[in-house]
């Protein structure tokens, strides 16, 4: 039987983490088989007090852990570091599970040796009624990235194309560590890399076998907050940030050639630029669409204008390792 690590990285947001503790502890497998960890990135909320509260009355081991280094990638390896399971499962502080969440990946990953990493479903949790224009701008889609949701599938797959969110994902504590762990997301307050996309990447790259998992199901809570045009355009210009940490991370050339880059997202994106300015505070599915784009594309422009004059950041999307 599989011993499992349940990694959830926290910033100040007592209130939901409780709600993902005591979900997590609910959980099918037996409770001497998993454990819990919780990683303080930081909370000045009086997060660990809380969590050490329910550890006094919880079956399952429920740990804290404090990584002051701000950051999900710091927290994630934190957690990383201190797990004692075999299989670490990462989540978020906004999430709750189904009960056979645990045991749906530890019965797959032993089922499966070959597996290496795995994902799930992750459902909404709407916190409020969500809006129609978002509705109809997410339609039938089975993978909405901007406020991480999937089901893809409703049957176990195994392939090397395979792929997670960093909301609900699995993956083999050795190859985590193999492969160098998690690329930076947030690095203080500069959008710097891609995350469990970047893992993905990895994976991909080593041709290791990612599962999807159908019984591995997460609810994510989405407040009304992230229910906005502003919202969705911040999301997308931090996916801005990671295609462009994609396109450099292995090399960043001559400022001549960034210019050009520079140059050339301009040319293709500028109409964008422009129309967002006339379509902004609309929702329809076109104007959001512009909206978006716009602010994707406007976050490649500073990305690599950042890269023709700051050596630091450079240093930073070059580095490999950060676990």
């Amino acid at each position: 039987m599989l011993f499992i690590s349940v990694i959830i990285p926290t910033l100040n947001r007592c209130e939901t983490l409780k709600n993902a503790i005591a979900s997590a502890q609910g959980q099918t497998w037996p409770a001497d088989q998993y454990e819990i960890i919780v990683v303080d990135n930081g909370s000045t909320d009086g997060t660990s007090h809380s969590v050490e509260r329910l550890e006094k009355e919880s079956k399952t081991l429920i740990r804290v852990i404090h990584e002051p280094l701000l950051g999900l990638h710091n927290a994630r390896h934190a957690g990383a570091r201190a797990a004692k399971g075999e299989v670490l499962m990462f989540t978020d502080d906004d999430a709750t599970f189904e009960p056979d969440w645990v045991r749906a990946y530890a019965e797959a990953f032993a089922k499966y040796p070959e597996m290496m990493a795995a994902g799930g479903p992750v459902r909404p949790f709407w916190e409020t009624q969500p809006p129609q224009w978002l509705l109809s701008y997410m339609g039938n889609e089975k993978t909405f990235g901007i406020l991480s949701l999937m089901e893809p599938y409703s049957e176990f797959r195994l392939d090397q194309k395979g792929f997670f969110f960093g909301v609900n994902m699995a993956v083999r504590r050795q190859v985590l560590f193999k492969v160098g762990g998690f690329n930076p997301d947030s690095f203080g307050d500069i959008w710097l890399g891609d995350g469990e996309t970047g893992l993905n990447r990895k994976l991909w790259e080593r041709q290791m076998l990612i599962g999807y998992v159908p019984g591995a199901v997460v609810f994510h809570h989405i407040p009304p907050q992230r229910m906005t045009a502003r919202y969705f355009c911040r999301r997308m210009a931090n996916e801005g940030a990671c295609e462009m940490y994609a396109l450099f991370h292995q090399g960043v050339p001559h400022w001549l050639r960034l210019l050009k880059q520079v140059a050339g997202i301009t040319v293709r994106n500028g109409k964008y630029w422009l129309a967002a300015l006339l379509f902004r505070g609309r929702t329809d599915t076109r104007s959001i669409r512009i909206q978006i784009r716009a602010a994707k594309t406007f976050s490649n422009l500073k990305y690599v204008i950042r890269l023709t004059y700051d050596k630091d950041f450079r240093k930073l999307v070059l580095e490999q390792n950060w676990l």
